[in-house]
Formats: structure tokens, sequence, C-alpha cells
């Protein structure tokens, strides 16, 4: 049969077909009449040729017949949308569903309908890449749960002085520059190893994983996971799996300090500890660093300090009694001597007279044996012997005492000679024939002055 026998006012071709269906399209949905559509994304490729392409599902459909959009963003348009989606903290990927405006394209040489993208709703999209984060987090949250491993880290007991810190975050950040900032404001010696990781974008959440299980082989005491503040599409790193079972999973306590505007993240919840900001991190390891030192350094050295200084006062009051006791001890065994050698000058003098006595007499003896000779040698020496005896009874202590003289000594014994010594309250002796009369000087006069007077 002959093509032309075919083609008649009731058949068309399907280039005909395909002719009246476009006219149709572009009237109701072409360049000039775009129109808003929603879907979930199936299927994502940002080609390397610069476009975009999405299979889009209808999500208010359900099961293997629910319709599909095949959409394609060409490279002048995807570019511009692709930096306003990375502006926004924001990523496209599957299950995220989108509002994008654009035109029906129907593609004849392989029958295709498909919808060239011309923009996007950035705003639709947080909604969208929220809602199905928030959903993707509590279904994390129970696989974790369930697991086991929601409080693994939280159980490892943290170093009472936690001076060997593995940072986790990314360099020249304000977050991490706020976190060092504590740790030197602090005045401890902490030793930090940084472990750079991406905390924002697609590969945020690798980054962090890896640089926390890098720790594990690493002497450290705790390690810290900062990121300054940002929106949640921009914290969604730390909602990742990979990162919360790299902190689960750890042997070293992990603490983080992230700053949120919103709810916690996936890590707070599995971390040691978590801390608001990166500065309240830092500042909470200076803290724990300072109370171990206050107990164990700075108590201890107070006590041992209050101790030596008790010990010295007791010393020293030991030390004043005893000087006390030597005093007044001094001062008995001075007054004793002096009495004792006033005695002892009353005895010499007593029993004196009798010796050269019994010497004369023994001398006289034996002269008148001898004869003249030793007679005329024996007065000499006998009248010697009664020079020396008038000599020394004339220097008698006891004689000058008893002839109205007196002895006055200081506290330590010393013969007074001279008022030169003497201040108003020093304490005399002075040794009469009788006894001894005790005095406190109340005043000197020097001989000068005296005879000014």
């Amino acid at each position: 049969m002959e093509l032309a026998a075919l083609h008649d006012d009731a058949t068309s071709s399907i280039a005909q077909l395909y002719g009246e269906l476009t006219g149709y399209l572009d009237a109701a949905w072409g360049r000039g009449h775009q129109r808003w559509v929603f879907g979930e994304i199936q299927k994502f490729s940002d080609h390397r040729s610069g476009h975009c392409y999405l299979d889009l599902v209808d999500p208010t459909a359900s099961g293997r017949d629910a319709p599909t959009l095949k959409a394609k963003c060409w490279r002048t348009t995807w570019s511009p949308i692709r930096t306003a989606v990375a502006r926004a903290g924001l990523e496209l990927d599957e299950g995220v569903v989108v509002r994008v405006r654009g035109y029906v394209d129907l593609y004849a040489p392989r029958g295709e309908l498909g919808f060239i993208i011309t923009a996007l709703d950035i705003e639709a999209l947080r909604v969208s890449v929220l809602g199905e984060h928030a959903r993707r987090r509590e279904e994390l949250i129970r696989r974790l749960v369930a697991e086991g491993l929601f409080e693994t880290n939280r159980a490892l007991l943290l170093s009472a002085v936690p001076l060997r810190v593995g940072l986790v975050g990314s360099r020249e950040t304000e977050g991490c520059s706020d976190f060092l900032g504590m740790l030197e404001a602090s005045g401890f010696n902490f030793q930090v190893t940084m472990a750079h990781a991406s905390v924002q974008g697609a590969r945020a959440a690798l980054d962090v994983a890896r640089a926390v299980q890098s720790f594990g082989q690493r002497a450290c005491d705790v390690i810290c996971l900062v990121r300054g503040g940002g929106s949640q599409a921009d914290l969604a790193a730390f909602d990742d799996e990979r990162v919360a079972r790299a902190i689960a999973t750890s042997t070293v306590p992990v603490l983080t300090g992230i700053g949120h505007t919103g709810d916690v993240s996936v890590a707070d919840l599995v971390a040691n500890q978590s801390f608001r900001t990166p500065t309240a991190c830092g500042e909470a390891l200076g803290a724990m660093v300072r109370a171990w030192y206050a107990e164990h350094v700075a108590l201890a050295a107070r006590r041992v300090d209050e101790a030596a200084a008790a010990a010295l006062d007791e010393l020293d009051a030991t030390v004043d009694q005893s000087r006390r006791h030597l005093v007044v001890v001094g001062r008995h065994q001075l007054v004793r001597a002096g009495q004792l050698r006033a005695a002892a000058a009353a005895t010499v003098a007593r029993r004196v007279p009798h010796a050269l006595d019994r010497a004369g007499s023994t001398v006289a003896t034996a002269t008148r044996r001898l004869g003249p000779l030793a007679q005329r040698h024996t007065t000499t020496g006998i009248d010697g012997l009664a020079s020396t005896r008038a000599l020394l009874a004339a220097y008698d202590p006891a004689r000058l005492l008893a002839r109205g003289w007196s002895i006055t000594t200081d506290e330590s014994g010393n013969v007074v000679r001279s008022v030169a010594g003497l201040r108003p309250g020093h304490a005399l002796a002075t040794r009469l024939a009788d006894g001894v009369a005790r005095s406190s000087v109340t005043d000197v006069v020097p001989a000068a002055a005296e005879e000014a007077t």
C-alpha cells in the first residue's frame, strides 16, 4: 500500500501529530507561557557539560504509577541557580522537593516530553531541605539509639587535666580562633594538634568524620569539634550519619562547640559534652584544668604554707620562752656567782692572817735553830710577809663593803664602771656588806651635766 493512500484529511502523520501537540503545548506551556511545577527529585545529575538533569516524581502520588517528569536546565541558566543554592547553604539531592519554573518541550525524534527549567524557588527549597533533613535526623537518632551508640562516647571518662587537645575544625575561621584564644587566655600549657576539616558544603561530613577518626591513633586527652554559627542548612554536616558514628565510636571523649541557631545537632547529642559555641567549649576546658589545679596544687601549696607558718610560730614561741628562761636563769646564776665570790673573798680574808701567823711562827722557830745568819735573812722575809699581808688586807672586798662601799653590776653581771652604757629601764644589782639591792635605771646624768647643775 502506498503512503499516499494512507494520508487523508482524517489521518495525520507522526510529524503532523507532534506538530499539532507542539502547537497546543506552546499555546499553554510554551516559552511564552512558563509555569511553576513542584516535584521530588528522583535523580539528579550536575553534568560535566554544565547542564543539569533532573527526574522529578509527583510527591502527592505513590507507587510505581507515580507520574515522572524529565527536566533539564541549560548551562547558562543552571550556573547562576547553582551559585544561588550554594550561597543559601543548601544542596540539591535525591528526596528533596523542589519548586521550579519553566516550559514544556516536546522532543519529536525520541517522542519525549520534557521540562526546561528557567528558575528555582530558593525559599521553597530551604523549607524542603530542612523538612527532609529533620526526617533523616530523626531516623538517624532512632538507629543510633537502637544500636546502643547514643551514650557510648558520653560514658567515656574525661581526663581531669585534658591538656592534650585534638582540634577538628577549619583553619583560619573565627570558630577556631575563638576556641584557641580561650585556651591561651587560661594560662595553662595546652598542647593542641589540629586536624583540618571542611565544616560546610558537600565534603564537610566526610572531612569531619575522617578527622575525628584520625585522633584514635594519636595521643590526646580530648577531641574538640568546633564550628562557628550558621543556619541549619550550613550545619547539616553535623547531623550526618558518618559524623555521628565517628563520634559515637571514638575511644577518646569528644566535645563539640558548634554555634547553633536552632536545635542541637546529632553530633552534640552523641558527644561526651556539648557547648553552644567554640568560645564556650574552650572556656570549659580551661575551667576543668583550673579546678584541678586549685584542688591539687594551689590547695596543697596553701596547706604547706600554713603548716610552715604554724611551725615557725611555734618555733618562735619556743625560742622566746627559752630566751626568757635563759635571762632569768642567767640573772640568778650571776647573782649566785657574785654571792659565791663574796663568800670566797671573805673566806680568803679570814684565813690568810692565820696562815701568815702560822708561817711567821714556823719561820721564827726555824731561824732560832739555824743561828744568827738565818735569823738575819728570816727577819727580812718576815718583814716582807707582813707587808704583803697588810696589802692584801687593804684590797679585801669584804673590808671595802664593810667600810660602806658597794659593787653595782648590770643584767650580765658585769661591774658598772661608767654611765655611758646605761639607759632608762636597765636592771642593776648593787651588792652591799649585808646583801644585794636590785634597781632599775630611771635616768642617766653624766658627770659634766651634774657639775653644771
